[in-house]
């Protein structure tokens, strides 16, 4: 999706097909790019369209053709993204095809016979409702069997049994691109399935492990700090916590092993891109390991996914960080330290360790610091349950969001 905008500038292409980005277009998000129509679904008047993810839009490019001059031209255009899924009744726009259904059904229900499978139990729900403004179990969870399967694999080796493992993972489902208030993760406790570890991780990353500094493993989470908007102490306007348009939500690590606050006073020390731009701001404050304050020349293990460890972006990944690449896919590294520990135990106790959060703000102003979760009555429970700061709910977007008002100076 990176090149399609140059792709449009250039002589002779008819129309874009494009994805990856989880995004629709024609749609609002993209009103104000240059040479972009939303209304007609053009780019540089190239039709294009980009039909969101999972089959939730169907992508339809209309061309008129021309052959009077004895080769094939495009006269007229138009490019839509027609919604067939309703993300927030959770049910499909499209009547089935009976035919297709016919001949899907076989590998259909062996495919849910398979996610459905028991694979544990676990003691607590696990919901990602605030997993971008506190730790949360979602990604706990994920971190834990991460660190387990690191911490086993190497026992016994000679140049990485010495050092200290930490684990790092990222909310997947936590409202897509603030496009999908139905988006989060709500497992439930109790029995455990395949399909349960699937949607605590989403992607078929495979797990890898890097070896990174203790200065780059502050860089790393200076990176992940990006996700929040800077916030004006001096300011009672309305201030929104989450950067959605600057950052991608899938980009905000959280470290297990380290203790660490995040100042959203301070500017933001890189971009979206990891790209730096306020080379000298910090807003990791109080990074330690084992209660110590990090030493920047300590060599730690980080498991992460093939995507983080192989993309170079964060400091302390690619190529030459690499320290050992598994073939086992993160989730079912998951599925697998879930069933492990429900042997072992009876349950998994997925509670947050609490090793990060964000930094009081003491301020003579009363501030108004806002972020956007589910608009769910659940969500409502669980953060009136679980919340680490007070919070009220004071609105709905007209995304659907519910905008809840955080006070951050406890």
């Amino acid at each position: 999706e990176n090149s399609v905008y140059y792709l449009s500038q250039v002589p002779g292409v008819d129309a874009i097909l494009f994805g990856h980005a989880h995004a629709v277009f024609p749609g609002k998000d993209f009103a104000d790019i240059k040479g972009a129509d939303i209304e007609k679904g053009t780019l540089n008047g190239v039709p294009s369209v980009m039909p969101g993810m999972w089959g939730d839009h169907l992508g339809v490019v209309d061309l008129v053709l021309n052959n009077d001059s004895g080769s094939w031209t495009v006269t007229q255009s138009k490019a839509e993204a027609r919604p067939i899924y309703d993300a927030a009744a959770k049910k499909s726009l499209a009547g089935e095809d009976k035919k297709l259904v016919d001949i899907l059904k076989h590998d259909h229900d062996a495919t849910r016979e398979f996610v459905s499978k028991p694979i544990g139990k676990s003691a607590d729900n696990m919901y990602s409702f605030l997993a971008l403004v506190q730790d949360d179990p979602t990604v706990q969870v994920v971190n834990m069997a991460q660190k387990a399967y690191a911490e086993h694999y190497i026992q016994g080796d000679p140049d990485l049994a010495n050092l200290p493992v930490l684990s790092a993972a990222a909310p997947f489902k936590v409202g897509g691109r603030k496009n999908d208030p139905a988006s989060y993760v709500e497992v439930e406790k109790g029995q455990l399935t395949f399909r349960n570890a699937a949607d605590l991780y989403l992607y078929p990353n495979t797990l890898v492990v890097v070896k990174a500094t203790g200065k780059e493993v502050k860089d790393w989470l200076e990176c992940s700090a990006g996700q929040f908007n800077q916030i004006d102490p001096h300011s009672s306007k309305p201030q929104s916590l989450i950067n959605w348009d600057g950052f991608r939500t899938y980009n905000f690590d959280v470290i297990d092993g380290v203790e660490y606050q995040i100042d959203v006073t301070q500017p933001a020390k890189y971009d979206g891109e990891c790209q730096a731009i306020n080379p000298q701001a910090e807003r990791i404050k109080n990074l330690t390991f084992n209660g110590k304050a990090i030493d920047p020349n300590t060599t730690f293990l980080v498991v992460t996914n093939n995507y983080r460890a192989y993309g170079g972006k964060f400091a302390g990944t690619g190529d030459s960080h690499i320290a050992f690449a598994s073939p086992d896919e993160n989730r079912s590294v998951l599925a697998a330290w879930i069933s492990a520990e429900s042997k072992k135990t009876g349950e998994i106790h997925p509670a947050v360790d609490n090793n990060w959060r964000l930094a009081p703000i003491h301020s003579d102003t009363k501030l108004d610091i806002r972020f956007e979760t589910s608009p769910s009555d659940k969500a409502a429970a669980f953060i009136k349950d679980k919340a680490q700061y007070p919070m009220q709910k004071v609105a709905t977007d007209d995304i659907g969001f519910a905008i809840y008002q955080v006070d951050l100076s406890r």
